[in-house]
């Protein structure tokens, strides 16, 4: 019995210890010699599964001048992960950047929105799922600090890290990365998809493709359907990728506005061959793309007319078949009174027989999971503008289903989380049309919510093909070899000189008359500024005359703010180009400088074709004085040659008195001790929308009342962490500062001022 107890126990040992061998890792080494380095992370079981496209990958990487190491294992945290990711990084050469496939641990970030576009969800009263940001941000942004949260209980696999209020509070992301994670709902065994992938990643590396067609679509709702915002985007797009504009063929760009049934045209599109990047600019589900809205276009789909009458029809049946109870007659007088219907609309046998061919109405407004599983998009790159369609902690996602589908895309673009219409989405998109990898573009405009799925590593061939005779074609394989070269030089750069502002002040001094280096060049510049930089980026501003140039220019002065800032955000307001106007309106909103009222008031009285400025501006204007506002508005609208005067600055001042008395209101609550905790902290989280400069020192009053509720104060401290660019921010920050520094100050206050002062600073 003894002898049978101790080889059980060995036997325990042995199973133990082969357990803690198999749990290791191991590395594939690249073969050669190269400038950088780029590291696929990959699970045992993928990899077993995929080992010879694995391989194949690696080859054709390092043929072209990228070493590849690999790495394989089974994580159980993403802790072990990340330190074994920070050892490899730290060797040389340069690791450019990394590929995450199969399954890899999913990191899910709390304490971080500053770090997204537009997500602020209240972390303490909505589910953990939805409040939180997945973000692989965790491994590629090294100096990040992070601690532990829990582990998922609906997926063991997520895991939820709060970012520390010490750590650094801006993403600066060390290497670029992108996920190979199939769907798993797509229908398709997972390590099929994985070994389909890398097969269409190989035939891509080695065929000859320039950056010379490219298609572009605005779903319904985006940009506040502005059509001036749809027009300008040709104009920078055109900068950006001159070789799409040699020919018709080269170029599409496309509105809802063209079809009632949009999607039908948009999968024509989406499968034409030979397409190398096509972006989407839309509203967005993990499971969904918004296209057609409320249909303003006829169609004459199956032989039967349908207009705007026929879809706000079905559209108002198929809401109120959702609702019940008093929502439902609620719903039904509001439709009665707002378009004239009548009670014979509502009639139980009509919502019956319509029940169907509205149902099929609604499907064909978008596109879903279940339309991308009968096509095969044939872009290279897409780009999904939208919120939540890179969501790839769901079993299915839109960029998923895309980048896995049978079809040629190997790289898509998307976000986890909802995203800001205003943002510049397609900021140096025209990196890629100069051979650079798609990688380094992410990289560059990096959020905690945006994501590549598919090959980072992937590019195209800069400059334009060259038309010549087949006899010829030696003289062909020649220039397409210079090209790659030129294309091969910027990703060294951008691997290994990033941070030499004495070389990118070079390349932006020899290349004035090529938009997409002079905008590279000073984004590289930000990151090591040169003595004199920001007179140079106002220099820009103001006598460049590219679009994408003097864009770039003013997204520079907006991480800046300094002394230059104000006059900058003049220069924007008059600009040519729609969407530095729009960010220019936005930013003198958090700015709070008097002197931009003035213009901002007159966009907003003169702006009607920029309708998307327009709401900025007057968004701004509520974060200015209130007197001055309304006299600016008073003031311009009087002698103009608007076509009623009078009511228009009555209206204005009607609506402007009414959101000031609100912010009075809320002002009021936050400094009321006796309302409700939660109703004070409600009306102190609406701050980090609007920087209300004129009411800081109420603020700062709060903030530092030590009488006062502790929750009240941590929250308002984190809201003073948004005023980024107030003129106010000085007089914040030490307003933060002495609350750290007071030893009476609970841990919990003092950690939340220390998070603001370091994001203010």
């Amino acid at each position: 019995m003894k002898k049978i107890i101790k080889y059980i126990f060995l036997a325990l040992i042995l199973i133990g210890s082969l357990s803690e061998m198999e749990g290791r890792s191991r590395i594939i080494p690249a073969k050669g010699k190269y400038a950088s380095r780029f590291l696929v992370v990959i699970d045992r079981t993928s990899f077993e599964a995929a080992s010879s496209e694995v391989a194949e990958y690696k080859k054709v990487l390092e043929k072209e001048g990228l070493g590849v190491e690999i790495l394989i294992g089974e994580w159980s945290s993403p802790e072990t992960l990340r330190e074994e990711i920070r050892k490899i990084y730290n060797k040389r050469p340069v690791m450019e950047g990394a590929l995450f496939v199969g399954d890899i641990p999913v990191v899910r970030v709390r304490n971080f929105q500053h770090a997204t576009t537009a997500f602020k969800m209240d972390e303490e009263n909505f589910p953990i799922t939805e409040s939180s940001v997945t973000s692989d941000r965790y491994y590629d942004d090294l100096d990040l600090e992070f601690e532990f949260f829990k582990k998922g209980s609906l997926n063991p696999r997520h895991f939820y890290y709060n970012l520390k209020e010490s750590s650094g509070q801006k993403i600066e992301s060390e290497f670029y990365s992108a996920r190979v994670l199939p769907p798993s709902d797509f229908g398709v065994d997972t390590y099929e998809l994985i070994r389909r992938f890398f097969k269409k990643a190989v035939e891509a590396h080695l065929e000859e493709n320039y950056a010379d067609n490219i298609i572009f679509f605005n779903g319904h709702g985006y940009n506040s359907d502005c059509l001036t915002v749809w027009q300008n985007q040709q104009f920078a797009i055109k900068e950006q990728f001159p070789a799409a504009f040699k020919s018709s063929k080269g170029n599409g760009f496309y509105n809802f506005r063209q079809d009632p049934f949009m999607k039908f045209k948009l999968y024509e599109r989406m499968q034409r061959k030979g397409t190398d990047l096509f972006v989407f600019h839309e509203h967005g589900a993990f499971d969904t793309q918004y296209i057609s809205g409320e249909y303003p276009a006829p169609n004459t789909l199956s032989g039967k007319v349908t207009g705007p009458m026929e879809a706000l029809s079905a559209s108002v049946r198929n809401t109120y078949r959702r609702y019940t109870g008093e929502r439902k007659s609620n719903f039904k007088s509001s439709m009665m009174a707002d378009f004239g219907l009548t009670e014979a609309f509502f009639d139980a046998e009509l919502l019956r027989s319509t029940k169907a061919a509205d149902s099929t109405f609604a499907a064909n407004i978008n596109i879903s999971l279940a339309d991308l599983k009968t096509i095969t998009p044939q872009s290279r790159i897409t780009i999904f503008d939208a919120c939540y369609n890179g969501s790839f902690h769901q079993k299915g996602y839109i960029a998923g289903y895309h980048v896995f589908a049978d079809g040629n895309t190997v790289v898509a673009q998307g976000n986890t989380v909802n995203v800001l219409q205003d943002k510049w989405s397609m900021e140096l998109i025209g990196m890629l049309a100069e051979g650079a990898r798609v990688g380094f573009w992410q990289k560059e405009i990096q959020t905690l919510e945006s994501h590549l799925i598919g090959d980072p590593t992937y590019r195209l061939i800069p400059g334009t093909p060259p038309v010549i005779s087949s006899e010829q074609s030696k003289v062909l394989g020649e220039q397409s070899a210079k090209n790659r070269e030129r294309g091969d030089l910027l990703n060294r750069d951008l691997a290994t000189r990033s941070k030499d502002s004495r070389y990118w002040m070079s390349i932006f001094e020899k290349n004035g008359e090529n938009p997409n280096y002079l905008a590279t060049a000073l984004k590289q510049l930000s990151k090591n500024p040169p003595a004199g930089y920001s007179d140079l980026l106002l220099k820009v501003l103001k006598e460049s005359p590219y679009y994408i140039v003097r864009m770039q220019a003013l997204k520079r002065f907006i991480d800046l703010s300094d002394n230059n800032f104000a006059e900058a955000l003049l220069v924007a307001l008059e600009d040519p180009y729609e969407l530095i106007r729009r960010n220019a309106a936005r930013f003198c909103g958090y700015s709070g400088n008097p002197a931009l009222v003035k213009p901002l008031v007159n966009t907003l009285l003169f702006s009607n074709e920029s309708i998307r400025v327009q709401y900025a501006a007057q968004s701004s204007l509520l974060m200015f004085e209130k007197e001055m506002v309304l006299e600016e508005v008073k003031r311009q609208s009087e002698g103009s040659n608007l076509l009623n005067p009078s009511k228009t600055a009555s209206d204005l001042t009607g609506y402007f008195n009414s959101e000031f008395k609100r912010q009075e209101t809320a002002l009021a609550t936050i400094k009321d001790k006796n309302s409700t905790p939660e109703k004070r902290i409600s009306a102190v989280r609406s701050l980090r929308n609007y920087n209300n400069h004129k009411q800081t020192s109420h603020f700062i009053n709060v903030l530092a009342d030590t009488g006062d509720n502790l929750k009240v104060r941590i929250t308002m401290a984190e809201a003073l962490g948004w005023f980024n660019w107030s003129i106010r921010k000085s007089e914040i920050i030490n307003a933060l500062e002495a609350v750290y520094n007071d030893k009476t100050t609970a841990p919990e206050l003092k950690a939340e001022a220390l998070q603001s002062t370091l994001r203010l600073k």
